[in-house]
């Protein structure tokens, strides 16, 4: 392992690499973890990120075979970093985490196999990690900062609803204990490590909300990647007071399931350009204001489901996680919704919304199954802090 930083109720530390390649961010990161006083802490040594953005523009959205070929060529200049650090810090690497899916498979099996060699080469355990959960774990993170110092994770009371926003994900995944696994003394606010039972309740039938932003930026005639772009442009217009000349639909909001589609709001926007340039009307400030309708369809949309399945489940406390969770009229909007239901909401940073390999170690040193040894023999299961 790591190193030992002292006898009970401190553990021996743990030195996780973490690398994620399921689309088009390289990502490797360094973490240590320990269990101290009943606890699980972490500290942040390195997070680094290549992004391809740039090079996946002309094509309007990533294309796998330059996704492949850009992480062959940026993991091992990134794992040359990371090993320099943790020279410079005396850290010897017990394991590996990657990430396994979902996600593009060539781009995937990219990071997956480099993975392997290391561990190999090593001769340290390798851990699957789940993309999806890694966004859930790394919303728990209080800081990812790369500046060494010992943090807890945030205590998640439970059921937790979590409301996964990504390029290739829409879902409400409610969290619960995992009873199989779960002593009945523990506290029912705080959840064990690596025993989270995830339950899917809602997910999209077609389109991901992430998916939906861009191609319907790509339709007002936005580079890749255009969520973003597009956000910009509907703030614009909430700034200049501007409306939209149309109206769009909001999805499956009438359902009493708790599905989302997003096919046909793009539909929508696809028609309602078409008509407008028929009648000469498609200028900048009809893009504009067809941004800000967009997207207030997509967070009222979010927003009732969400709604919805805090009731259902009686939710304690809500997670947001994924790359669309960047956008700020969306978290002001949950923001509101955690206010009016009086429970704590967990955001991510600027840096794990996206895809980060620190959200993937992270994940990867809670489900190590040597981690579990260690929380055995300090007699807890907790992984936030009382």
């Amino acid at each position: 392992m790591g190193r030992v930083t002292g006898s009970n109720p401190v553990s021996r530390t743990m030195i996780i690499l973490g690398i994620e390649t399921s689309c088009d961010e390289t990502a490797l990161a360094l973490i240590e973890t320990r269990i101290q006083n009943n606890t699980f802490e972490c500290r942040v040594i390195s997070s680094l990120i290549n992004s391809q953005a740039e090079l996946h523009s002309p094509y309007g959205g990533v294309f796998p075979t330059l996704a492949k070929r850009e992480h062959e060529k940026n993991l091992p200049l990134l794992l040359e970093k990371i090993l320099e650090i943790a020279t410079k810090n005396k850290l010897k690497i017990d394991s590996v985490a990657v990430t396994q899916g979902p996600g593009l498979e060539p781009a995937l099996w990219t990071g997956i196999t480099f993975a392997t060699e290391l561990s190999k080469k090593w001769n340290v355990p390798l851990i699957p990690v789940n993309h999806m959960e890694g966004h859930i774990i790394g919303s728990l993170l209080e800081s990812d900062k790369p500046d060494g110092k010992w943090q807890k994770l945030k205590t998640l009371p439970l059921p937790a609803i979590t409301l996964l926003i990504s390029g290739g994900h829409t879902e409400l995944v409610k969290i619960d204990h995992n009873q199989k696994n779960n002593p009945s003394t523990l506290a029912s606010a705080v959840s064990p490590i690596g025993y989270f039972k995830y339950t899917i309740i809602g997910q999209t039938k077609d389109d991901a909300v992430g998916e939906a932003f861009d191609k319907v930026a790509r339709l007002i005639g936005l580079k890749y990647p255009g969520g973003p772009r597009l956000a910009k442009l509907a703030n614009e217009a909430r700034e200049q007071n501007i409306q939209s000349m149309v109206k769009l639909p909001r999805p499956m909001i009438m359902n009493k399931d708790l599905n989302f589609s997003f096919s046909g709001l793009k539909t929508a926007v696809l028609y309602a350009i078409r008509d407008a340039e028929k009648d000469n009307l498609f200028n900048e400030t009809y893009k504009k204001g067809l941004a800000r309708e967009f997207e207030d369809s997509i967070a009222e949309t979010l927003e009732l489901k969400l709604r919805k399945a805090i009731d259902l489940i009686n939710a304690k406390s809500m997670i947001i996680g994924g790359g669309v969770s960047a956008n700020l009229v969306l978290r002001e909007r949950f923001n509101k919704i955690s206010e009016e239901y009086g429970i704590p909401i967990y955001l991510p940073s600027q840096h794990i919304s996206g895809d980060n390999a620190l959200m993937i170690a992270l994940t990867g040193a809670i489900n190590n199954p040597q981690s579990k040894e260690n929380i055995k023999a300090q007699g807890t299961k907790r992984l936030g802090a009382n």
